[in-house]
């Protein structure tokens, strides 16, 4: 299949910048207060988390450069669920919940999208929109007609029909922001010192890719 035509997503550098990440959390998993991931703490939580959301950056990636968007919306939306859940569990107000989502215990692994948007709203966010993206990617990840006509342009593609990869050219712009805007989150959710967090000691220092990005990713918002 094709690959995407793009200049402003750079997958090596992503890469890296997901190698610089789990490299700093499996650092901090080795504290006292994680124990390598044994210690039940609200810590060892929000790592495990963490991980996981750079675990989904690859195939994610992956599907990207192969233009498979029929999974690619299903990953995201897996995605944010996870980035969601580790932010809300980062606030120190929810060590019962991340005590909780620890025992396994029915729905503790859902955000709660209000406690997100208060926080963004004190950071100075003007709008955040985490229902809306929530909704957003849930059209193309559950069987719904939107979704149906999608695989049927993706197919389309296979088989070389004329016109059906200049249907999902604005799908391939979208998610070259959707992948960087991810990446952007991931870091700042481990590198943020706000009050309201409990202490990652990370350092940023340590993952020159990720804080290169980070400051030079163009679209920051307050609270994000």
């Amino acid at each position: 299949m094709e690959k995407p035509a793009d200049t402003k997503l750079d997958p090596a550098q992503v890469r890296v910048c997901l190698d610089e990440i789990d490299a700093e959390l499996f650092k901090i998993a080795d504290s006292d207060e994680c124990q390598r991931f044994h210690a039940e703490t609200q810590l060892t939580a929000v790592l495990l988390l963490l991980l996981r959301a750079s675990s989904l950056m690859r195939p994610l990636l992956g599907l990207f450069e192969s233009l498979e968007f029929d999974a690619f919306d299903a990953v995201l939306r897996a995605w944010e669920e996870d980035w969601w859940l580790a932010h809300e569990l980062r606030l120190s107000a929810s060590a019962d919940k991340a005590a909780a989502w620890l025992r396994g215990e029915n729905d503790a692994w859902s955000a709660k999208i209000a406690v997100l948007v208060t926080f963004a709203k004190g950071r100075g966010h003007p709008g955040p929109t985490f229902g809306r993206d929530y909704g957003l990617l849930s059209k193309l990840a559950h069987p719904t007609r939107t979704a149906a006509e999608n695989s049927v342009t993706l197919g389309g593609i296979r088989k070389g029909i004329d016109g059906a990869r200049a249907e999902i050219a604005g799908a391939e712009r979208n998610n070259v922001e959707r992948i960087r805007n991810a990446v952007y989150r991931l870091i700042w959710l481990i590198g943020d010192q706000d009050a309201q967090f409990i202490k990652i000691r990370g350092d940023i220092k340590k993952m020159p890719t990720s804080e290169k990005f980070l400051a030079e990713y163009d679209k920051i918002e307050p609270g994000t």
